[in-house]
């Protein structure tokens, strides 16, 4: 599974959890273009790694935001349309989900992306089909 690059995924981690290019470029001695250039390319391996999972498993997209690392889709199991969730993990790339029964984990990484403030699911089901 598709897994960002050591040095962008810090940088993408960083802007994703709400520093600035500025406060990311500081805090890693870079340069704020280098910072730009990090995010811009993150964000085009994460579209194209969503919309490649959705086209592989014929999913219709929904939404993607790159910028925290999520995909929501509309899918087919067992006959059954059911709302597929994805997730990228730092460390561990992409991982996806049938339906609103989302584990732990998903919840306490959502609040740790800002997708939510409250370790709630219906939060979360809330803020990733808004």
């Amino acid at each position: 599974m598709l897994r960002l690059p050591e040095g962008m995924e810090r940088v993408w981690l960083m802007r994703a959890k709400g520093m600035r290019e500025v406060e990311i470029a500081e805090a890693l001695g870079v340069s704020r273009q280098a910072v730009n250039k990090a995010l811009k390319d993150a964000r085009v391996k994460l579209f194209e790694a969503f919309f490649g999972i959705a086209e592989v498993f014929g999913f219709e997209v929904i939404r993607v935001n790159a910028e925290k690392g999520f995909m929501v889709a509309r899918g087919k199991c067992l006959d059954k349309n059911v709302r597929v969730y994805a997730f990228y993990f730092p460390g561990k790339g992409i991982r996806a989900f049938f339906g609103e029964d989302l584990p732990e984990y998903v919840i306490e990484h959502a609040v740790e992306m800002g997708i939510i403030r409250k370790p709630e699911r219906e939060e979360l089901i809330k803020a990733l089909e808004s």
